[in-house]
């Protein structure tokens, strides 16, 4: 059966895209056939880490011009995987961001129909897991990717406003769509990792990643699990994964 992720967080800033390249990476790696799909549709990030081979973005999917099969590319070589490694992308131009700021209600609902079909035809081929990438707050479009998906991963940093706006997604959004959650704490600066609770808004956190200057001057294009494996950072997400999946 297919698992189907949401990488959400309530604010930008927080390290959510980079989370949700390495768990791909991370779920590939270990003979999972993976799909990331950039669902950040306002700030789309991951084209610039990876070429797009497809002519369809996911924005066309979405507005019924394509099949959802139709904008993967495989990255299975070029990050020697054991198994397949799949991306949809988002159009970066600023025109078709523009455009879906215009979108209506009607248009999110279709969205969120074609959304689920697509995850049932990916499901069909194979997939194992299902990573959507999600705009950071409560956008329609970020909603859409919460109630298609089986499980939210929601990466936080602890600050005020980070911690106020996390705790009304759960409530308000995740528990109401009957949704599994977990929290990564993210670029944490407490020195004492050991004692960070276990749970936070009665949700278990899953890492608490501590904040490294030095991966900031390594490119943000770098894929640290396939690049760097014994990193901390790398070995944190692998630990994700395996939680991610006892949870399952």
């Amino acid at each position: 059966m297919t698992l189907t992720l949401a990488i959400h967080s309530s604010k930008g800033g927080t390290g959510k895209t980079s989370i949700a390249m390495n768990l791909a990476v991370a779920f590939a790696s270990a003979g999972k056939n993976t799909c990331l799909i950039d669902l950040d549709l306002r700030g789309p990030s991951l084209h610039s880490m990876f070429e797009p081979k497809s002519h369809f973005w996911i924005n066309d999917f979405l507005s019924g011009k394509c099949s959802i099969k139709d904008t993967l590319t495989d990255f299975k070589k070029e990050m020697n995987t054991k198994a397949h490694l799949y991306m949809s992308f988002s159009n970066p131009d600023i025109r078709e961001i523009r455009d879906l700021v215009s979108k209506d209600r009607d248009w999110q609902a279709s969205a969120l129909k074609a959304l689920m079909n697509g995850k049932r035809e990916l499901s069909e081929k194979d997939l194992d897991v299902i990573i959507f990438d999600t705009s950071p707050g409560v956008e329609y479009e970020s909603i859409n990717a919460v109630a298609a998906s089986d499980m939210v991963i929601i990466v936080h940093n602890d600050t005020n406003a980070c911690n106020s706006c996390t705790e009304q997604l759960i409530n308000g959004v995740y528990s109401l769509l009957d949704k599994k959650c977990g929290i990564i704490e993210n670029m944490s600066h407490n020195n004492c990792l050991d004692i960070i609770d276990k749970k936070r808004y009665g949700v278990p956190v899953l890492s608490t990643i501590p904040c490294m200057c030095e991966i900031a001057t390594r490119g943000k294009d770098e894929i640290l699990v396939h690049t760097d494996p014994e990193h901390l950072f790398s070995k944190s997400i692998v630990s994700i994964k395996e939680k991610i999946e006892a949870m399952k």
